[in-house]
């Protein structure tokens, strides 16, 4: 077997963002988030915030579902981009 595809089935290599490191951008738009969910929330009363934090969790799985679906659709375009190159590999000889 691969040493990469060992590394996938043993759970060495993970492909999800939590091992990568945020960009300055990125960072930011995360501080800015939280810092607004924290404004927001000092103004709402228990019933306003607890409605507050269903819709943000609510947004994030939605968020999560089309990333993987993103990536799936990804991934099968890359397979068959190298399907099509080695299908076609003997061209150049």
């Amino acid at each position: 077997m691969g040493k990469i595809l060992e590394a996938f089935l043993t759970d060495q290599l993970r492909v999800d963002s939590g091992t990568e490191g945020r960009s300055p951008e990125h960072q930011q738009l995360c501080d800015k988030e939280s810092e607004l969910q924290e404004k927001l929330a000092e103004k709402l009363n228990d019933e306003e915030k607890n409605i507050l934090t269903e819709l943000v969790d609510t947004l994030f799985e939605e968020s999560c579902y089309d990333e993987q679906r993103k990536f799936e659709r990804g991934f099968r375009l890359g397979v068959l981009i190298t399907a099509e190159i080695f299908t076609e590999r003997d061209t150049f000889l």
